[in-house]
């Protein structure tokens, strides 16, 4: 699709594109030296689980929301007549980063635990319902690329219907920070209706950690299999809904 290779060769040429991984390197870093090393670090990748979500956020709105600020948009739209590529193109190439983020964040917790503690905590121990260190690191950016479909999605829908960038962001924070203790909240208040509420939107973080942390199914409510299915769900939803405000948007 000419739309894709186009939007690839646009993304990598702009900041946001090495301002994000330097961003996550730099976060990573600070956790790492202010944080005592355990386990549960290695595994969530000192909190690239909880900054990846929020990078992807801020990138994925402002990559879409500058074409508007500087009227490029009414190029895309004169060059590629069906309005769908161009939509669904910009959300595979930030899709496409979160994975780059993943990969660069598991290949940066390994270098950082060598440095820091060498030879302890052994990738290949078993430390959680007799899986290795490495599995739940792979459970976890598991995890983190299925909500990152969930979030990049959210984000474009977000700048279609709100239109600023900031509003955009500041709804990642929120989720990111908030999202899903307000949920358990939500879920302990209404007990009875916890069969309807666990499919909440705000839910759906929780496969950032579940999938490296089974316990963490006695939280969500859900299966493994249930909260990747509604986070995938959620993100048809949010394309769907993103596309028709960006088809009937004014220029």
């Amino acid at each position: 699709m000419p739309s894709l290779q186009e939007e690839l060769f646009k993304f990598t040429h702009q900041k946001i594109f090495v301002g994000g991984i330097l961003t996550l390197l730099l976060l990573m870093s600070y956790s790492a030296l202010t944080i005592e090393m355990s386990t549960t670090q290695l595994i969530f990748e000192f909190g690239a689980v909880q900054w990846i979500p929020i990078i992807v956020i801020a990138v994925g709105s402002a990559f879409f929301a500058m074409e508007y600020q500087h009227h490029t948009i009414l190029i895309l739209l004169y060059k590629t007549t069906n309005k769908w590529q161009i939509y669904l193109a910009k959300l595979l190439v930030v899709w496409v980063y979160s994975m780059v983020l993943i990969l660069i964040a598991a290949l940066f917790t390994v270098i950082l635990k060598f440095l820091l503690v060498g030879q302890q905590y052994a990738w290949l121990a078993p430390v959680i319902d007799h899986q290795t260190r490495l599995a739940l690191l792979l459970g976890n950016s598991l995890g983190t690329l299925v909500y990152a479909l969930f979030i990049v999605t959210l984000a474009f829908m977000l700048i279609m219907l709100l239109r600023l960038n900031a509003a955009v962001i500041g709804v990642g924070l929120s989720m990111g920070f908030m999202g899903a203790g307000f949920s358990v909240a939500l879920m302990k208040s209404f007990a009875s209706l916890v069969p309807i509420i666990r499919w909440n939107p705000l839910n759906m973080i929780f496969v950032t950690q579940q999938l490296a942390n089974p316990p963490y199914a006695a939280v969500s409510h859900l299966s493994n299999g249930e909260i990747i299915g509604g986070n995938i769900i959620y993100a048809i939803i949010f394309t769907i809904l993103g596309y028709y405000l960006f088809k009937h948007r004014r220029i």
